[in-house]
């Protein structure tokens, strides 16, 4: 009887301090069953022979392969710390210190989420720490499915293929510097701007880069690129901006964002592939609007990104990015359950362009005039989601979805020189990979 009653002192003395600083322990318990339906398969609508010969074959297709998969996956799971601390004069400290945490796997304290000290008063929050981004703030609540199998942000996964070109980019930025506006009349402004300090970017567009010297270079097997490695050491190396409107049931947004240390990857048969840096500028609108129980979304979001030059058997050539990918969404609730669609597409085509056109390049043995040198990679992506949720209380959910991807993904190139030989510029065409992955997912969230 003295071991618990020295036990419950204990416990009563620990939580009397907590409750004066002020400290609230939240979180989120969230993990589904999914099975997972992926095939690959591949195709050439071109190419051209080494005669210099365009040869047409629609036929050339097949599968590559399919996969099933059963799996316990943890969406988002969360454990965290905020508070308060009232300064006077109408200025608060505020603070937040929050962490991911496996359910499926047991990975405790397990990915970096939101946590930062600032500021807040009459004036609007300062902060600074780890933080959404305004711009990824700017559509949060515009997705119906967020951390689950659907999540308009989610990487594209089928299985050997992954790839990030296709989905919403939103960022949780180190390092962050934010301030946000208070509500004047519906209306937010948010804006934040991320130091590089000092980091280095030097990626790995193929296997084999030799900077500043081609001479390891083996002609038919190896790229040889020659470009800059990047410090960023600015105090706004990465910046974030947004507007956000509500009333009466409407809501709208607008969002900028630059980003010149975010990369482009995907990865294939085990291996993976990232393309330089370079400077990543995107914008992003949303829209909702509530009506009874429908709630109807809409985002569009536009990514450019410039590479700058690089050098190719010393030829300088641009590398450039476009990707537009939208969404819409409804969402009809009826007595503890929501109805929940959403279609979505995108697409991007990132070109490589000679930009010293009719010059003689030589090679490792190779010689030629450049005629006309582009390759483009491109991509298409279209995305069906449909969810039944059941709230049992205000803090625990049931859902079960269904989600499906379908996406084509492929490399174009054009006649590149006039060769004395046979060289790596004579060829060219167009081949591409499909893929389809079809997911249903079965959930439960519980928030405390």
């Amino acid at each position: 009887m003295k071991k618990i009653i020295m036990a419950a002192s204990i416990a009563a003395a620990m939580v009397i301090p907590a409750a004066h600083a002020g400290v609230t322990i939240y979180g989120k318990m969230h993990a589904s069953i999914d099975y997972t339906d992926v095939a690959l398969g591949y195709g050439a609508s071109y190419y051209v022979d080494f005669n210099g010969t365009r040869v047409y074959d629609d036929n050339f297709s097949g599968p590559l392969g399919d996969e099933q998969m059963w799996g316990v996956n943890s969406r988002a799971s969360r454990i965290g710390f905020k508070g308060t601390e009232d300064l006077g004069n109408g200025l608060n400290l505020v603070w937040k210190a929050e962490t991911g945490y496996d359910i499926a796997d047991g990975g405790a304290w397990g990915g970096a989420r939101n946590a930062y000290i600032g500021l807040a008063g009459d004036w609007g929050t300062f902060l600074y720490g780890i933080h959404d981004t305004p711009y990824k703030m700017s559509t949060a609540r515009l997705d119906p499915f967020a951390d689950t199998a659907a999540d308009f942000n989610a990487p594209t996964d089928f299985g050997m293929f992954t790839t990030n070109m296709f989905s919403f980019q939103d960022v949780r930025a180190e390092n962050a510097i934010a301030y946000v506006s208070p509500n004047m009349n519906g209306l937010t402004f948010a804006a934040a701007i991320v130091p590089g300090e000092g980091a280095a970017s030097y990626p790995a567009f193929v296997p084999s880069a030799f900077p500043g010297d081609d001479s390891g270079c083996i002609i038919d097997h190896d790229f040889c690129f020659d470009f800059d490695e990047v410090i960023h050491d600015g105090l706004a190396d990465a910046y974030s901006v947004a507007a956000m409107y509500e009333n009466n049931g409407l809501y709208l947004s607008a969002a900028y964002e630059s980003l010149p240390t975010h990369s482009t990857s995907y990865g294939f048969d085990g291996s993976s592939l990232s393309m330089p840096p370079g400077q990543q500028d995107k914008y992003r609108l949303g829209a909702g609007y509530t009506m009874n129980n429908l709630t109807i979304n809409g985002v569009y979001e536009n990514r450019t990104r410039d590479f700058g030059s690089i050098s190719i058997f010393e030829n300088d050539q641009k590398l450039e990015a476009d990707s537009d990918i939208w969404q819409v969404s409804a969402v009809y609730t009826f007595g503890n359950s929501a109805l929940k669609l959403a279609y979505g597409q995108g697409d991007m085509s990132l070109a490589m362009s000679e930009s010293n056109l009719g010059e003689t390049y030589s090679a490792n043995g190779y010689t030629g005039v450049v005629d006309a040198a582009k390759l483009e990679r491109y991509g298409e992506q279209e995305v069906i989601s449909v969810g039944l949720e059941h709230n049992f209380s205000k803090r625990t959910k049931v859902y079960a979805l269904y989600t499906m991807q379908e996406a084509d993904f492929g490399i174009k190139g054009s006649e590149q020189g006039t060769d004395d030989v046979e060289g790596p510029f004579d060829v060219y065409g167009d081949a591409h990979l499909t893929a389809e992955n079809d997911t249903f997912s079965m959930g439960m969230i519980h928030s405390f």
